[in-house]
């Protein structure tokens, strides 16, 4: 470390570094400004830069990456600033200068961190190991058997020799190792553990449940290298928290293979364990079919135009019905992989599948409440379709008692089935209720279904927002929370409607274990800190959207699975700082083979890259062009290609950026055309915030507002970074790249041009295009 007057060599000591970085008198600094120079031992990608200051003295710090102003921090015009400051960077250097500028106050910095990660040539693994080492030297494989004949065993071993097979192609050697799988000599390990050894000419996986072997499995998939063979290594692993969980709906039946996919191909290998699926009346009812005919009838009857759109729709085969028998053969793609199933019966609220059919049982007050700002509270459902139906009733009980055993017999849970009960919006408001306490309404309604369960040998989960008190939640009914079960598992998802507090204390405090509802990794705040607290067991993921990798995608749930993992697997080693090193580690090493996975399209050998000469246009904004020398401003100009190939790659950013509605699909700004030498053209939509983004952006930056709660991330699964940098001011520079499938392999692509849609203003600027064909 060296401290010199900014800018220069000139040396600036403090005063005194007695249990700080340094101090200075203000006399000494006045309004000057200090450079704090540090030299890494090699190359770093800086992803954050953090400072602890003893109190307000500072009007802004700059962080400096070899010289480059690449991150900065403001304090409010006419203000100074202190206390604790995180700094994003996000790019590459070895020599770091933390500036800062002072005035007229004593400076007394207590601590600098920078935090980043830097590239020892160790194989990755992720989310991270607890403990891996690396014996030295490669070892080819024999083979992959189990070594007991369990049955798990053997499922593993198929499995391993599948994904070898499909990532790497010929990967068996007749003198390598063997690698086996064990799961009886494992008595003392716990839960999820698994470890992976190099002993005597095997690799042993050991655990004691089918899906920790499966993730032993994975991580050898992950450090094989194809023909250089698996590296020796020894791991020994296990998870943070025992509840990683993955919500969702009912898929179209056109959708269950990449529903298959995704579990096999991207929660598997992302180490979640529990898969929650909502029901409502999507999945047919044998034995209330007036529910089915009702919701089918309705369904009907929106699309005519004639009512509104039906609640979930979206996660609940987009208004299809679904046999029990293809159910089954959906909840199995998990199941058969050693996930938890927990079937989300809606209940209570939310249960218009149910009134529907049965308006006789509906709860229904006079008002209608209209939620204008959903910032604070979730949008009511609509008029038409009463949400609640009436707990007073023997013959709501009666009715969701069979509803909620049909679907236990169908999916055939383990140990938990959801019971719902979130956004009970009309309760205690109807003729048999209003002289009633609602919170003795909810504790009796949930102290019924949570019995009923016990006596079926199952445990209740439920949401937990009705049992917040105020100010978290305006409800009623929140002192029900003294006078239900306390083994009731609670799925706390408001906390985004009260980011400044830790409202899952509401519940910790009255003996209840808790997991976070609705977590996503781009906004619950003070996570490791908060995650790391007595009974709180973990979190899962939701989408209430419809299961498809476009929508997915586009609504950031693949990229929140990815980044999620880590948090879930290592709490207590997760720091939110190094938010931007956990993306370029994902960006890089994970996330593009990962969407081949999930598409089937693997190449063991890899790709050849062609670079396509770019044509004379307007040149791209000076400071993109430091990053990308080449890149241009597309008109109407012609690229010319000549070539065969598999796939292209449209390095590419806008230069202004267009409007993200959440609400909204994604809309397209222009279409590359790909014109053949038959004179056949092809469209490829250029979508922004799906495959482009604007170049000054930072790629996978969470949308912060509690608005976006469902929605934290955009322009990541379709898009890599292939160019990032900063400006003069600090600020992000991105260029990504979009891979497209040419479904026309066989076809010379005689030209690409680019065809912007009428009144398009975000401008396109490519930075390149490359071929890539199958080595």
């Amino acid at each position: 470390v060296s401290f010199t007057h900014k800018g220069t060599a000139v040396p600036f000591e403090p005063q005194s570094k007695e249990d700080c970085v340094g101090f200075w008198q203000w006399r000494s600094i006045f309004d000057d400004a200090l450079d704090v120079n540090y030299t890494l031992a090699k190359e770093t990608f800086v992803g954050d830069v953090s400072v602890d200051i003893t109190e307000a003295s500072v009007s802004k710090i700059e962080i400096l990456v070899d010289g480059v102003v690449s991150g900065a921090h403001n304090a409010e015009t006419g203000k100074l600033t202190g206390g604790v400051i995180d700094i994003p960077v996000g790019c590459v250097g070895k020599n770091v200068t933390v500036r800062f500028y002072t005035w007229l106050r004593d400076l007394k910095i207590n601590s600098v961190e920078i935090l980043g990660a830097q590239d020892d040539e160790a194989p990755l693994v992720w989310p991270t190991p607890k403990s891996i080492e690396y014996l030295g030297g490669y070892v080819k494989i024999r083979d992959v058997v189990s070594k007991n004949g369990d049955p798990d065993e053997v499922f593993a071993a198929e499995f391993l020799k599948e994904r070898l097979t499909e990532t790497f192609g010929d990967w068996q050697s007749k003198r390598g190792y063997v690698i086996e799988f064990d799961k009886r000599d494992v008595r003392t390990y716990q839960g999820e553990r698994y470890t992976v050894n190099t002993v005597r000419g095997k690799i042993k996986v050991a655990a004691k449940t089918r899906l920790a072997l499966l993730y032993g499995g994975d991580t050898v998939l992950q450090l094989f290298e194809g023909k250089a063979g698996l590296p020796k290594f020894n791991c020994d692993d296990k998870p943070s928290k025992e509840l990683r969980g993955f919500h969702a709906g009912i898929p179209q039946l056109h959708q269950f293979e990449f529903m298959r996919r995704l579990f096999r191909y991207v929660l598997l290998p992302l180490r979640f364990n529990t898969f929650y699926i909502q029901v409502s009346a999507c999945m047919e009812l044998k034995r209330h079919p007036e529910i089915t005919e009702a919701w089918r009838n309705t369904i009907a009857a929106h699309k005519r135009g004639e009512l509104p759109t039906p609640p979930h729709i979206y996660m609940l085969a987009m208004g299809d019905i679904i046999s029990q028998e293809d159910v089954v053969r959906y909840v199995n793609f998990a199941r058969e992989l050693g996930f938890e199933i927990i079937p989300e019966v809606q209940s209570l609220g939310h249960v218009q599948y149910i009134t529907i059919a049965h308006p006789e049982l509906a709860e229904i007050k006079e008002e209608i409440v209209d939620v204008k700002d959903t910032r604070t509270e979730d949008a009511r459902p609509a008029a038409k379709y009463h949400h609640c139906y009436c707990p007073s009733l023997d013959e709501s009980y009666k009715l969701i008692f069979e509803v909620i055993d049909e679907v236990v017999d169908v999916i055939k849970p383990t140990r938990y089935v959801h019971i719902g009960h979130d956004e009970i919006y009309e309760i205690g408001v109807c003729k048999r209720c209003r002289e009633k306490d609602p919170a003795d309404l909810l504790a009796e309604h949930v102290t019924r279904l949570h019995d009923h369960l016990k006596e079926k040998g199952l445990g209740t989960m439920m949401w937990a927002d009705m049992l917040q008190p105020p100010p978290a939640r305006p409800y009623k009914t929140y002192k029900a929370i003294d006078r239900i079960p306390k083994d009731i598992i609670m799925l706390d998802f408001v906390w985004y409607f009260n980011i400044p507090s830790n409202i899952e204390d509401n519940l910790l405090k009255k003996g209840f274990k808790v997991a976070v509802g609705n977590l996503y990794s781009s906004h619950f705040p003070r996570y490791t800190s908060r995650m790391t607290k007595k009974n709180m067991i973990g979190g899962e993921l939701s989408t209430w959207l419809e299961l498809s990798e476009e929508v997915l995608g586009n609504n950031g749930k693949m990229w929140d699975a990815m980044y999620l993992s880590e948090m879930l697997w290592n709490t207590e080693n997760y720091d939110t700082r190094n938010r931007r090193t956990y993306t370029e580690i994902l960006a890089k090493n994970f996330l593009p083979e990962m969407r081949d996975n999930i598409r089937g399209k693997y190449s063991p050998l890899g790709y050849k890259e062609t670079s396509i000469k770019l044509p004379r246009a307007k040149s791209a904004p000076r400071e993109l062009r430091e990053l990308c020398p080449k890149a241009v401003i597309l008109g109407d100009e012609k690229i010319e290609v000549g070539a065969k190939f598999e796939r292209l790659v449209f390095e590419h950013a806008t230069v202004s950026s267009a409007p993200r509605i959440v609400w909204v699909p994604i809309e397209k700004i222009g279409d590359y055309v790909i014109t053949y030498a038959d004179g056949e053209e092809l469209s490829v939509p250029v979508k922004y915030a799906e495959n482009v983004m604007a170049y000054k952006t930072a790629y996978s930056e969470p949308m912060p507002q509690e608005f976006y709660r469902h929605n934290g991330y955009v322009g990541t699964w379709f898009a890599d970074p292939v160019y990032q940098g900063k400006n003069e001011h600090g600020e992000d520079l991105t260029v990504t790249g979009f891979i497209y499938e040419n479904p026309n392999p066989q076809k010379e692509i005689k030209s690409i041009e680019y065809r912007p849609i009428e009144g398009d203003y975000c401008g396109l600027i490519l930075a390149g295009i490359k071929g890539l064909n199958k080595r």
